[in-house]
């Protein structure tokens, strides 16, 4: 935890422009994604900003001045989240947001949570956090500082929201008046502190049928259950299974011109998925396929149910969510949109493009317990043939029976205890 009110807690920073070590100088700044700490440098009297260590700035901390010509970070890892929030200082936010209380609590001391990000996966398992703190301080006040769209993750009453009605890819441009808002609600309490948030935490400690409010794929109906099998659809990432696209769609990226080739990106993407499910479906002819996900754009073939949209409401959150939480695999592209569909549904297969290799896990929600964590949660590289990718579903699909038996029921009589401790603790009610 980091003092931040009365009296904000002196951390050391590097001066980017001479290099030196100085304290800083007791006032913060509430930028949006990042809180930044006020320094002068002790041996060139330079005025900066630094990064406090919370979220990835507690990976890749920043240092800067506000007119941007001086400037301290990771430039292999950290330039993605270094060069906006130089910018924000630098442009400073115009679009005006709607910051809103809820959930108002009493104490005397709060500890604060900020999990305003531009990426909705960010802000999902920086929420997390929240959960965990409850737990492991009960009787604590604790606030979460979060994009409005995302209130609906909190499912504590003891827990004050503290809403910023702005879309989430505004957020890294700051929060105009932000930090006068928060500051203000810091004047209710004698004493303010603030999260630390990690971005990697142990997701076996969380009860996600709480956090989302539907109750994850029991297995021991994996059996029992029509097969369903759920494919999450992005129209900016895709699978495509060819290097010549591939190297068109970096290219379209890199140069500008992902909005005149989306089509055909969405056309192979379709196309490969339509084979996928015809393989599928020659071995399981009664299975579900359904399409879930952001853009309508590409055809799909027939028998396949689609619940694409173009814009995304809590109303089809819900209804995703209850898909999901019946899906035997979900399937799709690495990235955030596949955080909930894998905390809700028995096993998944990802479709890991080679440059998200060192990010793989990081968007997948619930693992299962000891085997279980192997058979059902597969990667698949992005060149991956319908056929492969099908081979895996049916893998999954025929063989789960025999792995759940002898694996889990038979030779481990403890894991299969904890699996069903799992379930009830995953009981949203």
């Amino acid at each position: 935890m980091i003092d931040i009110y009365p009296n904000a807690q002196s951390l050391s920073a590097i001066c980017p422009r001479c290099s030196s070590t100085s304290e800083g100088s007791g006032k913060v700044y509430f930028q949006g994604t990042h809180v930044l700490a006020e320094h002068r440098c002790n041996d060139c009297g330079f005025d900066y900003y630094a990064s406090l260590p919370i979220g990835h700035a507690a990976l890749y901390p920043v240092t800067f001045s506000q007119d941007g010509k001086y400037a301290q970070y990771n430039l292999e890892k950290g330039t993605w989240m270094a060069l906006p929030l130089i910018k924000s200082l630098q442009e400073k936010p115009e679009r005006e947001a709607e910051i809103n209380l809820f959930q108002v609590q009493k104490g005397r001391e709060l500890l604060l949570v900020n999990c305003l990000d531009s990426c909705f996966g960010h802000v999902f398992t920086k929420i997390w956090n929240v959960y965990l703190l409850k737990k492991k301080f009960p009787t604590n006040t604790l606030a979460v500082l979060l994009p409005a769209r995302c209130s609906w993750l909190i499912n504590d009453e003891m827990v004050e929201i503290w809403a910023v009605d702005l879309p989430l890819q505004e957020i890294d441009k700051g929060v105009k008046h932000l930090d006068s808002w928060v500051k203000e609600q810091f004047k209710r309490f004698d004493r303010v502190t603030l999260s630390v948030v990690p971005v990697h935490v142990d997701q076996e400690q969380l009860n996600f049928g709480k956090i989302l409010q539907a109750k994850p794929f029991d297995l021991a109906d994996f059996g029992r259950l029509p097969v369903q099998l759920t494919f999450i659809w992005r129209n900016d990432r895709f699978w495509l299974n060819s290097r010549l696209l591939d190297l068109l769609h970096k290219a379209s990226i890199k140069f500008g011109g992902l909005s005149l080739l989306r089509g055909l990106f969405c056309y192979q993407q379709a196309r490969l998925m339509g084979r996928l499910f015809q393989k599928i479906r020659k071995v399981l002819p009664d299975a579900n396929f359904i399409v879930t996900g952001l853009g309508k754009q590409g055809r799909l073939g027939s028998g396949l149910q689609d619940r694409r949209v173009e814009q995304i409401d809590l109303s089809v959150e819900r209804e995703w969510n209850e898909i999901y939480r019946q899906s035997h695999l979900v399937i799709g592209v690495h990235g955030s949109h596949m955080l909930i569909p894998t905390a809700l549904s028995a096993g998944f297969i990802e479709i890991l493009p080679r440059h998200k290799l060192p990010h793989i896990t990081e968007d997948i929600g619930r693992h299962q317990p000891g085997r279980l964590a192997h058979f059902l949660g597969r990667f698949v590289d992005e060149f991956s043939s319908p056929h492969l990718v099908s081979r895996h579903v049916l893998a999954v699909v025929k063989g789960f029976g025999f792995i759940y038996t002898n694996f889990i029921k038979q030779s481990n009589g403890n894991l299969f205890k904890n699996i069903q401790g799992l379930k009830e603790s995953d009981n949203p009610n």
